[in-house]
């Protein structure tokens, strides 16, 4: 996971965020109802901003995110294992999950973190497949696992 993460507070609008994604080179923000307590409440992602942008609305950028903000947040705690993490984002169809302990953001868990895990420990996935235990369908795995690979070695 990624424990340095990028927040803003639920008054900041559509063009702040998307400035916050374009100068740290991030795909989502967590939106936060205090930048001191950091308890998430919310996420923009890049789709939410391409939604908001697309309703051809000008006015949409200017309101506060807790307007377009994806919510509520979907969670895990940080003891949870990477396959908890692949069964719920694959259930819930989502890429990003935030991370708490005792009710605290500690991080976030994208599918790029997971699928270079993988990468990584290939003993891991290898003892997943045979186990039959794969929390996500195996064909999808392998589509990912490619898409993951061709991106990063060939797509920069």
């Amino acid at each position: 996971m990624t424990k340095n993460i990028i927040v803003a507070e639920q008054d900041e609008n559509m063009i702040g965020i998307s400035r916050i994604m374009s100068n740290k080179n991030i795909g989502s923000v967590v939106i936060v109802d205090d930048l001191k307590a950091r308890k998430p409440v919310g996420i923009i992602t890049e789709r939410d901003v391409i939604r908001s942008i697309g309703m051809l609305q000008p006015h949409q950028l200017v309101v506060p995110v807790r307007e377009h903000m994806s919510h509520p947040l979907i969670t895990l705690s940080s003891q949870a294992t990477v396959s908890d993490a692949m069964k719920l984002m694959y259930e819930k169809k989502i890429r990003r999950i935030i991370i708490l302990e005792h009710g605290r953001l500690v991080g976030i868990l994208t599918d790029k973190d997971i699928f270079r895990y993988l990468v990584e420990n290939k003993d891991l996935l290898s003892d997943l497949i045979t186990s039959g235990d794969l929390p996500v369908p195996e064909d999808q795995i392998k589509d990912e696992m490619s898409h993951f690979w061709f991106f990063n070695n060939f797509v920069r």
